[in-house]
């Protein structure tokens, strides 16, 4: 199936739907701070200490998989940002 046939935000609401549905409650809290990735059309996932690396896993096993990412037990997988410290005398 093409990548093409699913916009952004059907990826995004179905990979939501199936985490919440099939994958949290056997992964929360064991995995809390990993990375999961899910392919949306199958419900395969994969976990790891890394974002890129269960991707990876999901696709040589399915190289046209359309996958969603997040990050166990947080709203958003990074964060945006920085924070300066200036050192007062």
């Amino acid at each position: 199936m093409s990548h093409n046939k699913f916009t952004s935000e059907v990826v995004v609401a179905r990979g939501k739907a199936i985490y919440r549905q099939q994958i949290q409650d056997k992964v929360e809290p064991e995995h809390k701070g990993k990375f999961l990735s899910v392919d949306i059309e199958t419900g395969d996932y994969e976990i790891g200490t890394d974002d890129l690396s269960p991707t990876m896993r999901l696709l040589a096993q399915r190289p046209d998989a359309v996958i969603y990412s997040l990050r166990i037990g947080f709203e958003a997988a990074h964060r945006m940002g920085f924070k300066i410290s200036i050192p007062t005398q």
